[in-house]
């Protein structure tokens, strides 16, 4: 397994829903297993998952806009065992981890980085974005360390996996810069039709990514099949009215003639009709 990946692809997809089991692959040194799972399935998944999180073995967070590397390595905090006002240095949720993993080299630890795109990445990461490399961890020939603000010596063990999820379609916060998208393996994670276990609601799906992809010529802008699932007919205009429509006058910028004719287009002989409203959007209504 590599050990910095990012999963990427469309809202709703199951990336962040993913990690569990990439998280477990990666510690129980197995394949990753991708497969449709029943609730049953899952929820031994989770189990095993909430155990290693409990052991400190995996460590979850996300990412946001005031996201610095104060949170995520070291920075200073009040102490609040002292009388007066005064400062002390305190770890963030990387460098715990990273000391657990150092302390355990017989077992692997994973840290799992939500929305990884949402913050100031290079802010976040630091001189870490030198040290996360596979030749520069602590153990490798090329093993690097740096002086951290506390003045203590840092290096990244080998037996720490890096996880983030990324959302492709979301082009209104930050990219993943050059040098820190060469230190990650980028691993799409696809609408999955066979999920969804309703025909109709899988056929919608379809022919909702088959028009996105001929109409905005990318893979990036698409409907996972999460919308989806556990669903059934009588769920289409809450499902469209409430999660797909919405999201699809984003990818359009708000052109309502091409939100309307892909929604016709896929809802075509379901019972259902499109009502747009004098000062609103388009939704879906039943017929009578």
């Amino acid at each position: 397994h590599p050990l910095n990946c990012i999963l990427f692809g469309a809202p709703g997809t199951g990336k962040t829903y993913a990690t569990a089991e990439y998280a477990l692959a990666f510690i129980e040194n197995r394949e990753v297993d991708l497969s449709k799972k029943s609730v049953e399935e899952r929820k031994t998944v989770m189990d095993s998952y909430n155990a290693y999180l409990k052991k400190g073995q995996i460590v979850f967070t996300t990412f946001h806009q005031s996201y610095g590397y104060e949170d995520f390595i070291q920075g200073m905090r009040p102490d609040p065992n002292s009388d007066k006002l005064s400062f002390v240095y305190a770890d963030g949720v990387f460098k715990k981890i990273a000391d657990e993993a150092r302390s355990d080299l017989e077992n692997n630890y994973v840290i799992i980085i939500d929305e990884i795109n949402r913050a100031n990445i290079s802010k976040v990461f630091g001189e870490l974005i030198t040290l996360i490399e596979e030749d520069k961890r602590e153990g490798e020939v090329n093993a690097i360390s740096v002086v951290l603000p506390s003045g203590a010596k840092f290096s990244v063990p080998n037996n720490l996996y890096i996880i983030g999820t990324m959302n492709s379609a979301d082009k209104s916060i930050s990219l993943i810069d050059t040098a820190l998208r060469r230190r990650f393996d980028f691993v799409e994670v696809i609408p999955r039709a066979e999920f969804i276990e309703n025909a109709t609601l899988r056929n919608i799906m379809k022919k909702l990514n088959e028009s996105l992809v001929s109409e905005l010529d990318s893979t990036d802008l698409l409907i996972g099949h999460s919308y989806f699932m556990g669903k059934t007919e009588a769920d289409i205009c809450n499902i469209m009215n409430r999660n797909i429509i919405p999201l699809l006058y984003e990818y359009f910028y708000d052109n309502s003639k091409k939100v309307k004719a892909l929604v016709e287009t896929v809802t075509n002989g379901l019972g259902v009709a499109i009502k747009k409203e004098a000062m609103g959007r388009i939704k879906l209504e039943k017929q009578d």
